[in-house]
């Protein structure tokens, strides 16, 4: 009995010293993580372009910034519009502008579709950088732009002189901001194809809208106008807004059909509209007269005494 308690009491001993002995093993250090490469800094990101000015509300003509001002100067066979700013953001939209107008008078070539968006050579537009016939190239000045508006019959220079300057009086009446925003939707002139011809009556001014290829859709878009116009003639011109919408009276408007103190009434001809307009005071018939010719020389005219 002592024997197998002698040996019982070995046994545990060794497994005693079995299991200190595994316990203190040391483990080899796992290796230390390598550490992962650095990313580059992310690239900064460029700045947001500026976004496109909204079609319409003289959006690409440069005078029509806030805070700009506009000077014209005549060449020897051109005008020179320098359009300025003191307020940096505003110098920038002018320039951008600027570019706009240079890219659209290049497309002066293609058909004349006047929307707003620059487009068109710019035969309806009320910008005093006039585009309709001409070219024009732009240069950086200090504080804004130069553009150089050059004819591209040197005998129209003289009405380009007095039409950019026209223009810029046009500005900077009340409500001008807002001219242009129908594009001229309601002037039977502005259809594509019609032809404009404008003839003095005893107390007044005939102006005779008609489709030059007797063209049916061309007929209708005129008559069609024409009823707007007879319309708007009837409007209060008192506050005027010329949105383009056909009220306010047509102090704005560029349409050969003169709305402002006037009576309008029109009656169908063949291949289109005779309007029959007469000034509310017969002292302003020459008034009348003049300023009909010179509207209706935007478009295709004829004029008769």
């Amino acid at each position: 009995m002592r024997t197998k308690t002698i040996l019982a009491l070995g046994v545990v001993a060794v497994l005693a010293i079995g299991c200190k002995d595994k316990g203190n093993e040391t483990k080899p250090a796992a290796p230390a993580p390598s550490a992962a490469p650095s990313a580059p800094p992310p690239a900064p990101e460029p700045p947001a372009p500026t976004p496109p000015a909204k079609s319409g509300n003289m959006a690409h003509c440069p005078s029509s910034v806030t805070g700009a001002k506009t000077d014209i100067q005549d060449g020897k066979d051109a005008v020179v519009v320098t359009i300025t700013a003191t307020d940096p953001s505003a110098v920038t939209d002018i320039r951008a502008r600027s570019k706009v107008l240079t890219e659209a008078a290049s497309k002066a070539a293609q058909e004349v579709k006047h929307t707003g968006s620059g487009e068109g050579g710019g035969a309806f537009g009320r910008c005093p950088v006039v585009m309709r016939n001409t070219t024009v190239t732009v240069a950086e000045v200090p504080n804004g732009a130069a553009l150089t508006v050059k004819p591209s019959e040197p005998k129209e220079l003289d009405w380009l002189k007095r039409e950019s300057r026209d223009r810029l009086q046009e500005l900077a009446k009340p409500g001008a901001e807002s001219a242009g925003q129908g594009k001229m939707a309601h002037c039977p002139s502005a259809v594509q194809g019609a032809k404009t011809t404008v003839k003095e009556s005893k107390d007044g001014v005939d102006v005779t809208v008609v489709s030059e290829k007797k063209d049916q859709a061309t007929e209708k878009e005129i008559r069609d106008r024409s009823k707007a116009l007879v319309e708007a003639a009837k409007q209060d011109p008192a506050g005027v807004h010329h949105t383009g919408a056909g009220a306010g009276g047509g102090t704005f408007g560029r349409c050969p059909v003169v709305l402002k103190d006037t009576v309008v009434a029109a009656k169908d001809v063949p291949g289109g509209v005779t309007f029959s307009v007469k000034p509310n005071a017969p002292t302003a018939l020459a008034d009348l007269r003049k300023e009909s010719k010179e509207r209706a020389a935007t478009f295709t005219t004829s004029f008769k005494k």
